[in-house]
């Protein structure tokens, strides 16, 4: 996978608007949403900045920002990173790992950005880790992210 597949799922998760948060005291006071769906999200919604290193092909340690939110009980998530952009559909939990798949919307002039990737998302101490795979080649890119 190149730099620029990468890169594109992570711009677009960053640049498009997203609805708002569900906590789980919204949860508790009658919504749909259970009080597990909706703490589910808590350690990693937000926003996060960081470096991707790993994809094959790419400078080393290029930016990357991405945006993961709650809407309706559902995580979602936005990425923004070179001529990349992307959003992130969650696919399920195991433990404290959260499994996403990108898929990029928008790719600028000159990039050649990997249409769809898997992503695993966790907490690392106040960082949160995000590793991507691309599926046919099996390449592989890592950011360690701080709140934005």
């Amino acid at each position: 996978m190149r730099r620029t597949s990468i890169a594109a799922a992570l711009t677009l998760a960053l640049f498009s608007p997203l609805g708002g948060s569900t906590t789980a005291s919204t949860a508790a006071a009658g919504s749909p949403i259970s009080a597990e769906s909706a703490s589910a999200g808590t350690g990693i919604t937000g926003t996060w900045r960081g470096r991707v290193y790993g994809d094959d092909g790419a400078a080393a340690g290029y930016g990357a920002k991405v945006r993961i939110t709650k809407r309706d009980g559902r995580l979602r998530g936005r990425v923004v990173a070179g001529g990349c952009i992307g959003r992130w559909t969650f696919d399920g939990r195991s433990g404290g790992t959260f499994r996403f798949t990108e898929r990029i919307t928008r790719e600028r002039a000159g990039w050649n950005c990997v249409k769809r990737v898997k992503v695993k998302v966790h907490r690392s101490g106040a960082k949160l880790r995000v590793d991507w795979r691309e599926p046919r080649s099996g390449d592989t890119a890592t950011m360690l992210a701080k709140p934005v």
